[in-house]
């Protein structure tokens, strides 16, 4: 059966299906078959979600590039929608750009949006040596056995409530994590112009102060940890039209700050 297909499509799926490394890796790298480390996981009852190929121009990468996988476990299903459950994040190349690394996040079913964890014991890394599929699967397995971690953290968050000062304060730590604070900008004797920039700069700051914390959904509205790095995570992530935040489209970027703000978040917990 081809999963993988069925989500995105032969076309898009080319990094996945390489049969060997790219011509820019020498006969010592070690290729680890994508394809056979998925259908293996399929097998012990994994689906695929999700599939994110990164772009690339350079021609001799072009169907080596980095990709990410995310893979939903039978025993990790919600009950209900609106649940969020763990995932198994995936990443491979070809083409020398990454290790194998096998991660943990969260999808929530609510806004279809997936989360990750931004700690290091949730994630596990192989070199591109010759190894063994077996143990591919039990570094996965540890990671969803593991998960309770992450759903303890979730239930920690719900158990917290932000007041304002704490929410600004988030605010600005997550838009910091993509557009620099025009507040720390300290020009000496700054000019005519200069001044006007940095008023202009700092309206969109403050628009997207005002635009990462705006509540799409209901399940969101109460200002407990949980629901408000939610809201800053749709809005942050998936982009705001007229808020002065775009929509992140590279898998790479949108890994980076998804694991950045997780450990904003779990700041609060301490």
């Amino acid at each position: 059966m081809n999963e993988l297909a069925t989500i995105q499509g032969q076309n898009q799926l080319t990094a996945i299906d390489a049969a060997h490394a790219a011509s820019n890796r020498s006969s010592k790298y070690g290729f680890i078959s994508s394809r056979a480390i998925i259908d293996s996981l399929v097998a012990e009852g994994f689906s695929i979600r999700k599939v994110d190929i990164q772009r690339t121009k350079d021609e001799t990468k072009q169907g080596f590039q980095r990709h990410i996988v995310r893979l939903q476990h039978q025993s990790l299903l919600p009950k209900q929608v609106g649940d969020y459950f763990p995932e198994i994040l995936l990443m491979n190349s070809h083409d020398g750009s990454s290790a194998l690394r096998m991660t943990l996040g969260l999808f929530r079913l609510v806004c279809s949006n997936g989360m990750i964890s931004g700690s290091t014991t949730d994630e596990i890394r192989f070199a591109h040596r010759q190894i063994s599929l077996s143990a591919i699967q039990g570094g996965i397995m540890r990671l969803v056995e593991g998960s309770g971690r992450i759903t303890d953290a979730v239930d920690r968050m719900g158990a917290i409530h932000l007041n304002q000062s704490q929410m600004k304060e988030f605010a600005e730590r997550a838009i910091a994590l993509r557009y620099e604070n025009p507040n720390g900008n300290n020009i000496f004797q700054p000019t005519a112009e200069d001044i006007a920039q940095k008023q202009k700069e700092t309206f969109r700051w403050e628009n997207r102060l005002n635009s990462v914390t705006r509540i799409l959904r209901p399940e969101d509205n109460e200002n407990t940890l949980w629901n408000f790095y939610n809201r800053v995570q749709e809005n942050l992530t998936q982009g705001i039209q007229g808020g002065g935040i775009r929509r992140i489209t590279a898998p790479l970027a949108d890994l980076s700050v998804n694991r950045d703000l997780w450990n904003i978040a779990e700041s609060y917990l301490n």
